[in-house]
Protein backbone atom coordinates (compact mmCIF):
# COMPACT_ATOMS: atom_id res chain seq x y z
CA UNK A 1 0.00 0.00 0.00
CA UNK A 2 0.94 3.52 -1.11
CA UNK A 3 1.86 5.92 1.75
CA UNK A 4 -1.18 8.59 -0.23
CA UNK A 5 -3.56 5.15 0.08
CA UNK A 6 -2.59 5.15 3.29
CA UNK A 7 -3.70 8.39 4.38
CA UNK A 8 -7.10 8.36 2.46
CA UNK A 9 -8.01 5.29 4.36
CA UNK A 10 -7.10 7.12 7.43
CA UNK A 11 -9.46 10.20 6.48
CA UNK A 12 -12.33 7.85 5.70
CA UNK A 13 -11.97 6.29 9.11
CA UNK A 14 -12.16 9.31 10.91
CA UNK A 15 -14.47 10.85 8.67
CA UNK A 16 -16.98 8.19 9.49
CA UNK A 17 -15.93 8.02 13.51
CA UNK A 18 -16.86 11.82 13.44
CA UNK A 19 -19.98 11.40 11.62
CA UNK A 20 -21.12 8.13 14.29
CA UNK A 21 -20.28 10.22 17.23
CA UNK A 22 -22.64 13.01 15.65
CA UNK A 23 -25.05 10.54 15.05
CA UNK A 24 -25.35 9.75 18.74
CA UNK A 25 -25.27 13.18 20.05
CA UNK A 26 -28.04 13.69 17.89
CA UNK A 27 -30.19 10.48 19.25
CA UNK A 28 -29.01 11.32 22.64
CA UNK A 29 -30.42 15.06 22.11
CA UNK A 30 -33.56 13.88 20.70
CA UNK A 31 -34.48 11.31 23.84
CA UNK A 32 -33.35 14.32 26.24
CA UNK A 33 -36.06 16.80 24.33
CA UNK A 34 -38.35 14.09 24.60
CA UNK A 35 -38.05 12.64 28.09
CA UNK A 36 -37.79 16.70 28.88
CA UNK A 37 -41.66 17.66 27.62
CA UNK A 38 -42.73 13.82 28.90
CA UNK A 39 -41.61 15.11 32.07
CA UNK A 40 -43.35 18.82 31.54
CA UNK A 41 -46.74 17.01 30.56
CA UNK A 42 -46.51 14.40 33.67
CA UNK A 43 -46.25 17.30 36.09
CA UNK A 44 -48.87 19.36 34.88
CA UNK A 45 -51.02 16.21 34.49
CA UNK A 46 -50.63 16.00 38.57
CA UNK A 47 -52.03 19.01 38.68
CA UNK A 48 -55.23 18.31 36.54
CA UNK A 49 -58.52 17.02 37.22
CA UNK A 50 -59.27 13.31 37.04
CA UNK A 51 -61.84 14.34 34.33
CA UNK A 52 -59.31 16.14 32.21
CA UNK A 53 -56.68 13.37 32.80
CA UNK A 54 -59.16 10.30 31.48
CA UNK A 55 -60.12 12.70 28.04
CA UNK A 56 -56.65 13.56 27.72
CA UNK A 57 -55.50 9.52 27.99
CA UNK A 58 -58.50 8.67 25.67
CA UNK A 59 -57.51 11.49 22.57
CA UNK A 60 -53.98 10.34 22.66
CA UNK A 61 -54.94 6.44 22.74
CA UNK A 62 -57.66 7.56 19.43
CA UNK A 63 -54.48 8.80 18.02
CA UNK A 64 -52.72 6.38 18.08
CA UNK A 65 -55.12 4.03 17.25
CA UNK A 66 -55.60 5.99 13.82
CA UNK A 67 -51.92 6.32 13.37
CA UNK A 68 -51.19 2.64 13.57
CA UNK A 69 -54.11 1.71 11.35
CA UNK A 70 -53.00 4.34 8.79
CA UNK A 71 -49.77 2.52 9.33
CA UNK A 72 -50.98 -0.96 8.37
CA UNK A 73 -53.32 0.20 6.12
CA UNK A 74 -50.56 1.95 3.89
CA UNK A 75 -48.47 -1.44 4.87
CA UNK A 76 -50.61 -3.69 3.21
CA UNK A 77 -52.32 -2.21 0.53
CA UNK A 78 -52.01 -3.40 -2.94
CA UNK A 79 -50.21 -6.64 -0.99
CA UNK A 80 -51.54 -10.27 -2.41
CA UNK A 81 -53.15 -11.86 0.27
CA UNK A 82 -51.81 -15.74 1.57
CA UNK A 83 -51.87 -18.50 -1.52
CA UNK A 84 -54.16 -15.38 -3.61
CA UNK A 85 -57.08 -16.83 -2.28
CA UNK A 86 -59.83 -13.95 -2.34
CA UNK A 87 -62.26 -14.66 0.70
CA UNK A 88 -65.54 -15.31 -0.27
CA UNK A 89 -67.25 -12.53 1.68
CA UNK A 90 -65.15 -9.88 -1.20
CA UNK A 91 -66.30 -11.81 -4.05
CA UNK A 92 -69.84 -10.58 -5.86
CA UNK A 93 -72.61 -12.56 -4.60
CA UNK A 94 -75.43 -12.40 -6.69
CA UNK A 95 -78.96 -13.57 -5.68
CA UNK A 96 -81.75 -15.17 -7.75
CA UNK A 97 -84.11 -12.41 -7.68
CA UNK A 98 -81.19 -9.94 -8.99
CA UNK A 99 -80.36 -12.76 -11.90
CA UNK A 100 -83.89 -12.99 -12.98
CA UNK A 101 -84.52 -9.02 -13.11
CA UNK A 102 -80.99 -8.95 -15.20
CA UNK A 103 -82.05 -11.62 -17.38
CA UNK A 104 -85.27 -9.94 -18.17
CA UNK A 105 -84.16 -6.75 -19.04
CA UNK A 106 -81.41 -8.44 -21.58
CA UNK A 107 -84.27 -10.44 -23.07
CA UNK A 108 -86.22 -6.98 -23.42
CA UNK A 109 -82.69 -5.67 -25.14
CA UNK A 110 -83.27 -8.55 -27.51
CA UNK A 111 -80.58 -10.94 -26.04
CA UNK A 112 -81.72 -14.67 -26.59
CA UNK A 113 -81.39 -15.50 -22.77
CA UNK A 114 -82.66 -18.95 -23.07
CA UNK A 115 -79.42 -20.77 -22.31
CA UNK A 116 -79.75 -18.80 -19.01
CA UNK A 117 -82.93 -19.02 -17.95
CA UNK A 118 -82.16 -22.99 -18.31
CA UNK A 119 -79.64 -22.47 -15.58
CA UNK A 120 -81.91 -20.36 -13.33
CA UNK A 121 -84.75 -22.66 -13.58
CA UNK A 122 -81.90 -25.59 -12.68
CA UNK A 123 -80.91 -23.32 -9.54
CA UNK A 124 -84.37 -22.49 -8.44
CA UNK A 125 -85.39 -26.34 -8.50
CA UNK A 126 -83.32 -27.65 -5.85
CA UNK A 127 -82.13 -29.93 -4.26
CA UNK A 128 -79.89 -31.81 -6.07
CA UNK A 129 -77.42 -34.61 -5.29
CA UNK A 130 -73.80 -33.61 -4.14
CA UNK A 131 -70.79 -33.80 -6.36
CA UNK A 132 -67.35 -34.67 -6.27
CA UNK A 133 -65.07 -34.26 -8.76
CA UNK A 134 -61.81 -35.56 -9.24
CA UNK A 135 -58.72 -33.42 -10.34
CA UNK A 136 -55.12 -34.15 -11.24
CA UNK A 137 -52.52 -34.78 -13.92
CA UNK A 138 -52.64 -37.54 -16.02
CA UNK A 139 -52.02 -41.04 -15.11
CA UNK A 140 -52.33 -40.05 -11.04
CA UNK A 141 -55.53 -42.30 -10.84
CA UNK A 142 -57.83 -40.65 -11.18
CA UNK A 143 -60.01 -43.39 -12.83
CA UNK A 144 -58.89 -45.91 -11.20
CA UNK A 145 -59.88 -44.81 -7.95
CA UNK A 146 -63.41 -43.98 -8.73
CA UNK A 147 -63.40 -47.53 -10.32
CA UNK A 148 -62.46 -48.80 -6.54
CA UNK A 149 -65.05 -47.38 -4.97
CA UNK A 150 -67.35 -48.52 -7.52
CA UNK A 151 -65.68 -51.78 -8.88
CA UNK A 152 -68.94 -53.01 -11.10
CA UNK A 153 -68.64 -49.87 -12.97
CA UNK A 154 -67.49 -49.47 -16.33
CA UNK A 155 -64.59 -47.13 -16.35
CA UNK A 156 -62.04 -47.07 -19.32
CA UNK A 157 -58.25 -47.18 -17.41
CA UNK A 158 -55.04 -47.09 -19.24
CA UNK A 159 -51.75 -47.87 -17.20
CA UNK A 160 -50.08 -45.13 -19.77
CA UNK A 161 -52.72 -42.55 -18.59
CA UNK A 162 -55.03 -39.83 -20.58
CA UNK A 163 -57.57 -42.36 -20.50
CA UNK A 164 -60.50 -39.69 -19.83
CA UNK A 165 -60.94 -37.22 -22.98
CA UNK A 166 -64.03 -35.71 -21.34
CA UNK A 167 -65.51 -35.45 -18.20
CA UNK A 168 -67.33 -38.64 -16.93
CA UNK A 169 -70.22 -38.60 -14.62
CA UNK A 170 -70.92 -41.91 -11.91
CA UNK A 171 -73.65 -41.92 -8.86
CA UNK A 172 -71.93 -43.86 -6.11
CA UNK A 173 -73.54 -44.88 -3.11
CA UNK A 174 -72.54 -47.10 0.13
CA UNK A 175 -74.95 -48.37 2.80
CA UNK A 176 -73.82 -45.91 5.98
CA UNK A 177 -75.69 -43.08 3.59
CA UNK A 178 -73.43 -41.59 1.76
CA UNK A 179 -74.80 -40.64 -1.80
CA UNK A 180 -72.32 -38.23 -4.25
CA UNK A 181 -72.19 -38.23 -7.94
CA UNK A 182 -68.37 -38.49 -8.87
CA UNK A 183 -66.94 -36.79 -11.87
CA UNK A 184 -63.92 -38.19 -13.13
CA UNK A 185 -62.17 -34.99 -15.18
CA UNK A 186 -59.79 -35.09 -17.80
CA UNK A 187 -55.86 -35.02 -16.38
CA UNK A 188 -54.36 -31.54 -16.05
CA UNK A 189 -52.13 -31.83 -19.47
CA UNK A 190 -54.94 -33.03 -21.42
CA UNK A 191 -57.02 -29.22 -20.20
CA UNK A 192 -54.08 -27.40 -20.74
CA UNK A 193 -50.94 -27.60 -22.52
CA UNK A 194 -49.24 -26.21 -19.91
CA UNK A 195 -50.67 -28.69 -17.06
CA UNK A 196 -53.32 -26.59 -15.73
CA UNK A 197 -56.62 -26.22 -15.99
CA UNK A 198 -58.35 -24.90 -19.06
CA UNK A 199 -61.75 -22.59 -18.70
CA UNK A 200 -64.28 -25.30 -19.45
CA UNK A 201 -62.51 -27.29 -16.47
CA UNK A 202 -62.22 -24.76 -13.86
CA UNK A 203 -66.18 -23.97 -14.94
CA UNK A 204 -67.03 -27.20 -14.04
CA UNK A 205 -65.25 -26.79 -10.56
CA UNK A 206 -66.89 -24.33 -9.90
CA UNK A 207 -70.64 -26.40 -10.32
CA UNK A 208 -69.78 -29.25 -7.86
CA UNK A 209 -69.80 -29.23 -3.84
CA UNK A 210 -66.45 -30.90 -3.25
CA UNK A 211 -63.01 -30.87 -5.04
CA UNK A 212 -60.35 -33.68 -5.11
CA UNK A 213 -57.30 -33.01 -6.68
CA UNK A 214 -55.18 -36.67 -7.08
CA UNK A 215 -51.48 -36.89 -6.77
CA UNK A 216 -48.98 -39.84 -6.92
CA UNK A 217 -45.95 -38.12 -6.05
CA UNK A 218 -44.54 -35.02 -4.88
CA UNK A 219 -46.26 -31.66 -5.39
CA UNK A 220 -44.89 -29.71 -8.56
CA UNK A 221 -45.58 -26.55 -9.80
CA UNK A 222 -47.87 -26.73 -11.73
CA UNK A 223 -49.90 -29.04 -9.62
CA UNK A 224 -49.52 -26.16 -6.64
CA UNK A 225 -51.02 -23.72 -9.84
CA UNK A 226 -54.15 -26.09 -10.43
CA UNK A 227 -54.15 -26.85 -6.07
CA UNK A 228 -54.53 -22.51 -5.74
CA UNK A 229 -56.91 -22.13 -8.43
CA UNK A 230 -59.07 -25.02 -7.54
CA UNK A 231 -58.52 -23.75 -3.86
CA UNK A 232 -59.51 -20.08 -4.70
CA UNK A 233 -63.38 -21.24 -5.01
CA UNK A 234 -63.89 -21.72 -1.82
CA UNK A 235 -65.10 -25.32 -1.78
CA UNK A 236 -64.12 -27.76 0.58
CA UNK A 237 -61.47 -29.15 -1.04
CA UNK A 238 -58.88 -32.61 -0.10
CA UNK A 239 -55.37 -33.67 -1.96
CA UNK A 240 -55.01 -36.89 -2.32
CA UNK A 241 -51.87 -38.63 -2.60
CA UNK A 242 -52.55 -42.12 -4.56
CA UNK A 243 -50.73 -44.86 -5.31
CA UNK A 244 -49.27 -45.82 -1.70
CA UNK A 245 -48.59 -49.09 -2.14
CA UNK A 246 -45.90 -47.45 -4.30
CA UNK A 247 -43.86 -46.58 -1.44
CA UNK A 248 -41.95 -47.66 1.44
CA UNK A 249 -43.32 -46.05 4.85
CA UNK A 250 -40.47 -44.34 5.34
CA UNK A 251 -40.75 -42.29 2.30
CA UNK A 252 -44.62 -42.34 2.92
CA UNK A 253 -44.05 -40.32 6.08
CA UNK A 254 -41.30 -38.12 4.42
CA UNK A 255 -43.71 -37.66 1.11
CA UNK A 256 -46.46 -36.69 3.48
CA UNK A 257 -44.98 -34.80 5.70
CA UNK A 258 -43.91 -32.15 2.36
CA UNK A 259 -46.80 -32.51 0.95
CA UNK A 260 -48.84 -30.68 4.26
CA UNK A 261 -45.97 -27.89 4.70
CA UNK A 262 -46.85 -27.03 0.97
CA UNK A 263 -50.94 -27.12 1.08
CA UNK A 264 -52.92 -23.85 1.73
CA UNK A 265 -54.84 -23.79 4.82
CA UNK A 266 -58.12 -25.42 5.02
CA UNK A 267 -57.46 -27.95 2.57
CA UNK A 268 -57.68 -32.07 3.89
CA UNK A 269 -54.94 -34.86 3.02
CA UNK A 270 -55.35 -38.39 2.89
CA UNK A 271 -53.59 -40.69 1.03
CA UNK A 272 -55.17 -43.71 -0.88
CA UNK A 273 -54.16 -46.86 -2.61
CA UNK A 274 -56.08 -47.25 -5.71
CA UNK A 275 -57.04 -51.00 -7.03
CA UNK A 276 -54.10 -52.38 -9.39
CA UNK A 277 -53.12 -55.63 -10.86
CA UNK A 278 -49.85 -57.00 -9.05
CA UNK A 279 -47.62 -59.66 -10.41
CA UNK A 280 -46.84 -62.25 -7.76
CA UNK A 281 -44.79 -65.49 -7.92
CA UNK A 282 -46.83 -68.57 -7.68
CA UNK A 283 -45.98 -72.05 -6.37
CA UNK A 284 -46.84 -74.68 -8.80
CA UNK A 285 -47.40 -78.45 -7.36
CA UNK A 286 -44.26 -79.90 -9.27
CA UNK A 287 -42.04 -77.14 -7.34
CA UNK A 288 -41.91 -75.00 -10.56
CA UNK A 289 -42.92 -71.02 -10.07
CA UNK A 290 -44.41 -68.74 -12.36
CA UNK A 291 -45.04 -65.00 -12.05
CA UNK A 292 -49.14 -64.25 -12.11
CA UNK A 293 -51.05 -61.00 -12.41
CA UNK A 294 -53.88 -60.63 -9.94
CA UNK A 295 -56.26 -57.33 -9.42
CA UNK A 296 -54.59 -56.08 -5.61
CA UNK A 297 -57.47 -54.55 -3.66
CA UNK A 298 -57.52 -50.61 -2.99
CA UNK A 299 -57.27 -48.73 0.17
CA UNK A 300 -59.77 -45.78 0.33
CA UNK A 301 -60.95 -45.99 4.06
CA UNK A 302 -59.58 -42.91 4.66
CA UNK A 303 -61.23 -41.31 1.33
CA UNK A 304 -64.44 -42.19 2.57
CA UNK A 305 -64.22 -41.29 5.97
CA UNK A 306 -63.15 -37.58 4.85
CA UNK A 307 -66.02 -37.38 2.30
CA UNK A 308 -68.55 -38.33 5.26
CA UNK A 309 -67.56 -35.14 7.53
CA UNK A 310 -67.61 -33.65 4.81
CA UNK A 311 -70.77 -33.77 3.09
CA UNK A 312 -72.28 -33.85 6.91
CA UNK A 313 -73.24 -30.57 6.17
CA UNK A 314 -75.08 -30.64 3.28
CA UNK A 315 -76.96 -27.71 3.85
CA UNK A 316 -73.83 -25.74 3.92
CA UNK A 317 -72.39 -27.17 0.94
CA UNK A 318 -75.50 -26.82 -0.78
CA UNK A 319 -76.07 -23.14 0.12
CA UNK A 320 -72.31 -22.38 -1.42
CA UNK A 321 -72.88 -24.75 -4.16
CA UNK A 322 -76.21 -22.76 -4.95
CA UNK A 323 -74.36 -19.10 -4.77
CA UNK A 324 -71.42 -20.70 -7.11
CA UNK A 325 -74.39 -21.98 -9.45
CA UNK A 326 -75.64 -18.58 -9.30
CA UNK A 327 -72.20 -16.47 -10.02
CA UNK A 328 -71.32 -18.43 -12.79
CA UNK A 329 -74.71 -17.75 -14.59
CA UNK A 330 -74.24 -14.33 -13.57
CA UNK A 331 -70.68 -14.12 -15.45
CA UNK A 332 -72.11 -15.96 -18.51
CA UNK A 333 -75.10 -13.48 -18.48
CA UNK A 334 -72.78 -10.56 -18.55
CA UNK A 335 -70.45 -12.09 -20.93
CA UNK A 336 -73.51 -12.93 -24.18
CA UNK A 337 -74.61 -9.51 -23.37
CA UNK A 338 -71.56 -7.24 -23.55
CA UNK A 339 -71.15 -9.65 -26.82
CA UNK A 340 -74.57 -9.03 -28.33
CA UNK A 341 -73.87 -5.10 -27.02
CA UNK A 342 -70.81 -5.12 -29.05
CA UNK A 343 -72.34 -6.55 -31.84
CA UNK A 344 -75.41 -4.48 -32.17
CA UNK A 345 -72.90 -1.30 -31.46
CA UNK A 346 -70.59 -1.98 -34.13
CA UNK A 347 -73.50 -2.42 -36.33
CA UNK A 348 -75.07 0.89 -35.30
CA UNK A 349 -71.83 2.89 -35.66
CA UNK A 350 -71.67 1.63 -39.26
CA UNK A 351 -75.22 2.58 -39.78
CA UNK A 352 -74.65 6.15 -39.01
CA UNK A 353 -71.45 6.49 -40.08
CA UNK A 354 -73.05 5.44 -43.76
CA UNK A 355 -76.01 7.94 -42.64
CA UNK A 356 -72.71 10.65 -42.35
CA UNK A 357 -71.82 9.71 -45.60
CA UNK A 358 -75.17 10.74 -47.36
CA UNK A 359 -75.37 14.06 -44.90
CA UNK A 360 -71.22 14.35 -46.25
CA UNK A 361 -72.29 14.42 -50.06
CA UNK A 362 -74.35 17.24 -49.56
CA UNK A 363 -72.25 19.55 -47.69
CA UNK A 364 -70.83 22.75 -49.83
CA UNK A 365 -67.28 22.73 -47.93
CA UNK A 366 -65.29 20.72 -45.47
CA UNK A 367 -67.04 21.99 -42.46
CA UNK A 368 -67.85 20.28 -39.50
CA UNK A 369 -71.72 21.34 -38.77
CA UNK A 370 -73.27 17.97 -39.28
CA UNK A 371 -70.77 16.77 -36.47
CA UNK A 372 -71.73 20.00 -34.27
CA UNK A 373 -74.61 21.04 -34.58
CA UNK A 374 -76.87 18.05 -37.04
CA UNK A 375 -79.26 15.45 -35.49
CA UNK A 376 -76.67 12.48 -36.58
CA UNK A 377 -74.44 12.83 -33.92
CA UNK A 378 -76.49 13.29 -30.79
CA UNK A 379 -78.83 10.95 -32.36
CA UNK A 380 -75.26 8.04 -32.58
CA UNK A 381 -74.57 8.64 -28.93
CA UNK A 382 -77.88 8.55 -27.66
CA UNK A 383 -78.97 4.85 -29.17
CA UNK A 384 -74.71 4.22 -27.73
CA UNK A 385 -75.81 4.88 -24.37
CA UNK A 386 -79.26 3.58 -24.18
CA UNK A 387 -77.56 0.38 -25.78
CA UNK A 388 -75.75 0.47 -22.59
CA UNK A 389 -78.52 1.03 -20.11
CA UNK A 390 -76.10 4.06 -19.27
CA UNK A 391 -78.58 7.12 -18.29
CA UNK A 392 -77.55 10.22 -20.79
CA UNK A 393 -77.27 12.00 -17.62
CA UNK A 394 -73.97 10.72 -16.82
CA UNK A 395 -72.41 12.05 -19.78
CA UNK A 396 -72.82 15.46 -20.94
CA UNK A 397 -73.45 14.20 -24.64
CA UNK A 398 -73.11 17.95 -26.12
CA UNK A 399 -70.06 18.61 -24.41
CA UNK A 400 -68.91 16.02 -25.98
CA UNK A 401 -69.90 16.38 -29.53
CA UNK A 402 -68.15 19.98 -28.96
CA UNK A 403 -65.37 18.32 -27.72
CA UNK A 404 -65.31 15.97 -30.49
CA UNK A 405 -65.69 19.10 -33.35
CA UNK A 406 -62.52 20.55 -32.18
CA UNK A 407 -60.51 17.85 -32.38
CA UNK A 408 -61.54 16.99 -35.75
CA UNK A 409 -60.98 20.78 -36.82
CA UNK A 410 -56.95 19.75 -36.54
CA UNK A 411 -57.25 16.67 -38.08
CA UNK A 412 -59.58 17.24 -40.94
CA UNK A 413 -57.13 18.41 -43.39
CA UNK A 414 -55.40 15.14 -43.33
CA UNK A 415 -58.63 13.02 -43.47
CA UNK A 416 -59.73 14.66 -46.60
CA UNK A 417 -56.83 14.24 -48.30
CA UNK A 418 -56.61 10.59 -47.41
CA UNK A 419 -60.29 10.03 -48.33
CA UNK A 420 -59.88 11.92 -51.63
CA UNK A 421 -56.44 9.44 -52.51
CA UNK A 422 -58.77 6.77 -51.29
CA UNK A 423 -61.85 7.54 -53.81
CA UNK A 424 -59.51 7.97 -56.48
CA UNK A 425 -58.80 3.68 -56.28
CA UNK A 426 -62.27 3.35 -57.41
CA UNK A 427 -63.34 4.49 -60.85
CA UNK A 428 -66.16 6.08 -61.50
CA UNK A 429 -66.75 6.64 -57.34
CA UNK A 430 -67.34 10.89 -57.65
CA UNK A 431 -69.95 10.46 -60.11
CA UNK A 432 -71.51 7.47 -58.10
CA UNK A 433 -72.12 9.41 -54.87
CA UNK A 434 -71.10 12.67 -55.52
CA UNK A 435 -68.52 14.58 -53.13
CA UNK A 436 -66.70 11.54 -52.83
CA UNK A 437 -64.06 13.00 -50.36
CA UNK A 438 -66.15 14.93 -47.66
CA UNK A 439 -68.28 11.75 -47.67
CA UNK A 440 -65.66 9.86 -46.69
CA UNK A 441 -64.14 11.78 -44.60
CA UNK A 442 -67.41 12.35 -42.48
CA UNK A 443 -67.99 8.45 -41.92
CA UNK A 444 -64.83 8.31 -40.95
CA UNK A 445 -65.27 10.91 -38.25
CA UNK A 446 -68.76 9.27 -36.99
CA UNK A 447 -67.02 6.07 -37.35
CA UNK A 448 -64.15 7.22 -34.97
CA UNK A 449 -66.02 8.75 -32.29
CA UNK A 450 -68.53 5.65 -32.65
CA UNK A 451 -66.18 3.73 -31.61
CA UNK A 452 -64.26 5.37 -29.06
CA UNK A 453 -67.82 5.78 -27.15
CA UNK A 454 -68.22 1.94 -27.17
CA UNK A 455 -64.81 1.54 -26.04
CA UNK A 456 -65.79 3.64 -23.52
CA UNK A 457 -69.37 2.18 -22.95
CA UNK A 458 -67.77 -1.10 -22.51
CA UNK A 459 -65.48 -0.18 -19.18
CA UNK A 460 -67.98 2.44 -17.86
CA UNK A 461 -68.29 0.14 -14.61
CA UNK A 462 -64.10 0.69 -14.03
CA UNK A 463 -65.21 4.61 -14.32
CA UNK A 464 -63.54 5.16 -17.83
CA UNK A 465 -67.05 6.73 -19.26
CA UNK A 466 -66.17 10.69 -19.30
CA UNK A 467 -65.64 13.05 -21.83
CA UNK A 468 -61.69 12.78 -21.35
CA UNK A 469 -61.55 9.15 -21.72
CA UNK A 470 -63.75 9.26 -25.15
CA UNK A 471 -61.83 12.24 -26.53
CA UNK A 472 -58.54 10.17 -25.90
CA UNK A 473 -59.99 6.82 -27.25
CA UNK A 474 -61.32 9.50 -30.52
CA UNK A 475 -57.91 10.84 -30.98
CA UNK A 476 -56.51 7.22 -30.92
CA UNK A 477 -59.42 6.18 -33.66
CA UNK A 478 -58.35 9.56 -35.95
CA UNK A 479 -54.90 8.02 -36.57
CA UNK A 480 -56.18 4.15 -36.69
CA UNK A 481 -55.87 2.33 -39.72
CA UNK A 482 -57.21 5.38 -41.28
CA UNK A 483 -57.33 4.14 -45.43
CA UNK A 484 -58.20 0.49 -44.55
CA UNK A 485 -61.62 1.43 -42.84
CA UNK A 486 -62.14 4.46 -45.87
CA UNK A 487 -61.93 1.82 -48.34
CA UNK A 488 -64.52 -0.27 -46.36
CA UNK A 489 -66.72 2.98 -46.19
CA UNK A 490 -66.36 3.33 -49.72
CA UNK A 491 -67.24 -0.04 -50.73
CA UNK A 492 -70.12 0.11 -48.09
CA UNK A 493 -71.60 3.16 -49.68
CA UNK A 494 -71.35 1.69 -53.40
CA UNK A 495 -73.02 -1.48 -51.79
CA UNK A 496 -75.45 0.66 -50.47
CA UNK A 497 -76.36 2.12 -54.07
CA UNK A 498 -76.16 -0.86 -55.74
CA UNK A 499 -78.67 -2.69 -53.55
CA UNK A 500 -80.75 0.61 -54.23
CA UNK A 501 -80.32 0.40 -57.85
CA UNK A 502 -81.58 -3.29 -57.58
CA UNK A 503 -84.67 -2.61 -55.47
Amino acid sequence: MTPNNGNSVSLIRKAIILLTVLIVLVVFLIIFQFTDIAFRVWDRLQHTSPGFLVFYLIIISLIAAAGAGLIWKIWTVGRNRKNGKTPAAERKRVSLEELQARAAAARAQGLDTSAIDAEIEAIAAEPQELELAFFGKISTGKSSLIQTLLPHATIDTSIIGGSTATIERYHYENPRGLSLTLLDMPGTHQAGADGTLDQEVMNAARRVHIVAYVIDQDLTESDMISILRLHAFDKPMLVILNKTNLYSASELEELQTRIRARLPEGVAFITSASAHRQSVRRLNPDGSTAWQEREAPGEVSALLQQLAQMTAERGTLTARNRQALLALADEALSERLAHYRRERGEAMVKSYARKAMLGGVAAVGPGTDVLIQGYLGMDMLKHLTKLYDVPTRDIDLQTLVEAASSKVKTHLTVILALAGNVCKAFPGVGTVIGGASHAVAYGLIFESLGRATLQALEHSSQGALNTQNIMQNFEEQLHHDLETRAQSLVRLALGSREKNRQS
